[in-house]
């Protein structure tokens, strides 16, 4: 089974990244462009035919070691 599992910094966490990302967008001319937010992109394939099993190892993964769960959202796609 594939997972895609995204992790984002949480609404109200400073985005360095993304800002500095931003001023570089604003420096070539671009000034439409509002807010950026950089966030991390794993795509995990796992063994099983359990999917609610191996779902559950997916999610314990991506929030005890994939992200920081006190600055990061985590967001899991089948």
């Amino acid at each position: 089974m594939r997972f895609v599992v995204v992790v984002k910094l949480k609404q109200g966490i400073l985005d360095p990244q993304g800002k500095a990302i931003r001023k570089v967008i604003e420096r070539r001319g671009e000034k439409r462009i509002k807010d950026i937010r950089v966030g991390k992109y794993f795509e995990i394939e796992v063994e099983g035919s359990n999917r609610k099993e191996t779902q559950k190892t997916v999610e314990s993964i991506s929030k005890d070691i994939l992200s920081n769960p006190i600055i990061e959202t985590v967001d899991i796609i089948q």
